[in-house]
């Protein structure tokens, strides 16, 4: 049997969740396949360290050279396809190729480029409509985070069958993820960042569907009441000149940071630091960052009416996205009253003792393995 995997999602120095999960989920099935079965990563450029080492012996790379930045998953690794089709070939990054075997697996991340279109330009979201269309129609399975987008994906498309589409939830890595001794802290990055207040840090895309400018319309409510500070992680996307604009329209600008992408480690550095970590998404098909926070001894407080609620569980506090005052009023729990601050932090460690990278390939394999015929 031959499995072959499309990498060139999680082979970014830069990811965001959806890469991240692809980079995991490939590193984390090097585990959980047989050495009998042979494994094809397909990439458009060598693998980054990390990706490429603990390469089992059945595992293979197939870099497919292809000039452009567009276009490599739908010619050039549909042309590979075409003239040496694997078995089964799993697509973790939510695409499927002009030509693609009949026993394809993809995932689907979430569907809110259908839900909240306003959020999204034009281009990319027809774009996404049209992938979505072919996945839904091509695939063999679909693959899902979480039972929230699995309802989404069966509401928007009627017509297939609810045994396609498998629950398969996220994780994080509790082993880079996780509460810092004191020792291991870095202090001189809170001060070459100019962090030297109680602060909430937000951790995703900069952009409209994150609700990020709702956050900062909040953070000014909350700042009428107390002296902390916003820490926004993220690259700016969709929306992202209206919520600088709103930004320096702000009293409170120079206490709210805007610092892009950041490295894993100064991550775990800003969610062990924080106060309280907030996720005001009005649409989330999963929702990593919650479980990110969590394994680092922050306490969350996220939206609620999507797939938050199912990730965290009552280990956070949960508001309106819609409601201003809400969001300011739920983000400003954790700073009045350092018990239940403490008390939803052990519960959060807790709760993400649940979701395991084994155990998401685990299901994964399964699935793949169970296509041979």
């Amino acid at each position: 049997m031959i499995i072959g995997i499309e990498a060139n999602h999680a082979n970014k120095e830069q990811k965001t969740g959806v890469e991240n999960y692809c980079w995991c989920v490939i590193n984390n099935l090097k585990k959980q396949i047989p050495s009998d079965v042979r494994v094809i990563l397909y990439s458009q450029k060598p693998l980054l360290p990390g990706l490429a080492e603990n390469m089992p012996l059945n595992w293979e790379i197939k870099i497919l050279a292809w000039p452009l930045k567009k276009l490599w998953s739908q010619l050039r690794l549909s042309l590979e396809l075409f003239l040496n089709p694997p078995d089964v070939f799993f697509a973790p990054g939510q695409l499927i190729p002009f030509f693609s075997p009949k026993n394809t697996v993809v995932t689907i991340h979430d569907c809110a480029f259908l839900v909240n279109k306003e959020a999204y330009n034009l281009g990319g979201r027809l774009y996404l409509t049209w992938m979505n269309d072919r996945i839904t129609k091509k695939a063999k399975v679909i693959l899902t985070p979480s039972e929230f987008t699995r309802r989404e994906i069966l509401r928007l498309y009627p017509f297939l069958l609810p045994e396609q589409i498998v629950v398969t939830p996220l994780a994080c890595d509790q082993n880079i993820y996780r509460v810092l001794k004191e020792e291991e802290k870095n202090i001189s990055l809170f001060k070459n960042l100019k962090i030297t207040k109680p602060f909430l840090v937000y951790l995703g895309r900069v952009e409209e569907k994150k609700n990020v400018f709702g956050l900062v319309q909040a953070f000014n409510l909350l700042k009428k009441e107390l002296d902390v500070q916003l820490v926004l992680i993220g690259k700016g996307l969709v929306g992202f000149e209206k919520i600088k604009t709103e930004i320096e329209n702000s009293l409170y600008k120079n206490d709210i940071f805007l610092l892009g992408w950041q490295s894993e480690r100064n991550v775990v550095e800003l969610l062990n630091g924080a106060k309280v970590f907030i996720l005001p998404s009005f649409y989330e098909g999963f929702g990593l960052p919650v479980l990110e926070a969590f394994s680092c001894g922050c306490p969350v407080v996220a939206a609620k009416g999507h797939s938050l609620e199912e990730v965290g569980g009552e280990a956070a506090i949960y508001f309106n996205p819609n409601n201003i005052a809400d969001i300011s009023e739920k983000a400003s729990c954790f700073f009045y009253d350092e018990k239940l601050r403490m008390q939803y932090l052990g519960m959060g460690l807790e709760r993400v003792k649940k979701f395991t990278w084994e155990q998401t390939a685990h299901n994964t394999a399964k699935i793949l393995l169970g296509l041979q015929n």
